[in-house]
């Protein structure tokens, strides 16, 4: 009997049956028995054993045997694997002698001894290809078996968790993540950028005119009209440069532009100034210009006014506690004029009020404010701004008068 892969075999030297999984006929097998090595077609199979036994079963039907005395039985040779011819019985006449058509099994050669004469050697039996198990189904069946139970979870686990609405109650939209938006710049920068920068040569015209015609004016509707909005500070503008009771006009020392244009705080926009140099101001009051509702240029009165009176230099001798608000010039500082132990609490301005650097004042605003952030977010290392603010005197240990800022206009409300 044979299946797919093995086949049983005889030894033709010991006779006995055992199976192997040589298939080839060319192919070396061994004897587990015997150790009997030969070649695969030396070897027979059950069907090859019972087709020779049925040929000498023919052969000896057709030939019987008289009953005669059995001779001696002759002991066997020593080697078992020695082929001889088989010698005829002694007193056995003649027609009783082994056939001439008889084939004995000791005189056929090992591939002959268990083959039938003239008979071709049995197929073995294989499996047919369509009646075997391929190796990739169990691994497929695996697969889909996997995909059915991970969905089926996931549907479990999704009703399960649905939240259960009840009926007649509307169910809320689904919250939706609010991802944070980087601050726009403000309309102010935005309308800087697209701004060109001011022509220079322009102003610096405007303004040497606007002066000439302040200081040269015999009335005051002509100083007037050198002045942005003058109806305000008529009384001011009087006070200032006019010839009231008789007295002599300030005289006019020198007029110049100031290098650099600084930017105003908050906004960043560029302003050109300008310095004015008379009789009573010798560091040089600040003049920049305004434009008017008609179009034309005019001077800002109140940086003039604050600048060539030194107003601030006036309210810093005053009792602290009281504040005022002030136009100034700023430029942030290491604060290397207080006491280094205050340095980490304050954010530190050199401001300017002048033309030169005298007088020179420090401003300072808390760091961990509202205001204090504003200011450090909208000032900018070795830039020069223009603002107005509200200070009061601050009483610490500094080199120079410390003022501390408390508003600033255009800031944020807080």
């Amino acid at each position: 009997m044979n299946s797919g892969t093995t086949a049983s075999l005889i030894c033709p030297a010991c006779g006995q049956t055992f199976l192997s999984m040589q298939q080839s006929m060319e192919g070396m097998v061994q004897c587990p028995h015997c150790a009997h090595n030969a070649l695969r077609g030396y070897f027979g199979t059950h069907a090859q054993v019972a087709g020779v036994a049925q040929v000498r079963r023919r052969v000896s039907q057709t030939q019987p045997l008289p009953s005669v005395p059995m001779p001696a039985m002759q002991p066997p040779p020593q080697n078992r694997h020695a082929i001889s011819q088989p010698a005829a019985w002694p007193g056995l006449p003649p027609q009783i002698q082994a056939p001439a058509n008889f084939t004995a099994r000791q005189t056929l050669q090992h591939s002959q001894a268990l083959v039938p004469t003239g008979a071709p050697p049995p197929e073995e039996f294989k499996t047919s290809p369509h009646l075997r198990r391929s190796p990739w189904r169990s691994g497929f069946i695996l697969l889909a078996f996997t995909a059915v139970c991970g969905g089926a979870l996931w549907l479990w686990w999704d009703s399960v968790n649905a939240p259960k609405v009840k009926p007649g109650v509307a169910v809320p939209p689904p919250v939706k993540k609010v991802v944070p938006i980087e601050p726009v710049a403000p309309k102010v920068q935005i309308a800087r950028a697209l701004m060109p920068d001011p022509d220079v040569g322009a102003f610096a015209t405007d303004a040497k005119a606007l002066v000439t015609e302040l200081f040269a004016a015999e009335t005051a509707e002509r100083r007037a009209a050198c002045i942005h909005d003058a109806a305000k500070y008529s009384a001011e503008i009087e006070a200032q440069f006019g010839a009231g009771g008789g007295g002599e006009k300030i005289e006019l020392r020198q007029f110049a532009r100031i290098p650099g244009m600084p930017q105003t705080l908050p906004g960043g926009l560029p302003v050109p100034l300008f310095k004015l140099v008379t009789a009573e101001c010798a560091n040089g009051a600040l003049i920049r210009l305004e434009p008017g509702a008609d179009g034309k240029r005019r001077i800002s009165w109140p940086l003039l006014n604050e600048t060539h009176s030194a107003a601030l230099a006036a309210f810093i001798k005053k009792p602290a506690g009281e504040a005022a608000w002030f136009h100034v010039g700023l430029r942030p500082s290491h604060g290397l004029d207080i006491a280094a132990e205050l340095r980490p609490k304050y954010i530190t301005f050199d401001v300017q009020v002048s033309a030169s650097s005298e007088p020179h004042f420090v401003a300072c605003v808390e760091r961990d404010t509202p205001l204090g952030r504003f200011m450090d977010r909208e000032s900018e290392w070795g830039t020069s701004y223009l603002a107005r603010l509200l200070v009061r005197r601050l009483d610490i240990e500094s080199s120079a008068p410390c003022l501390l800022i408390i508003d600033c206009e255009g800031a944020p409300e807080r």
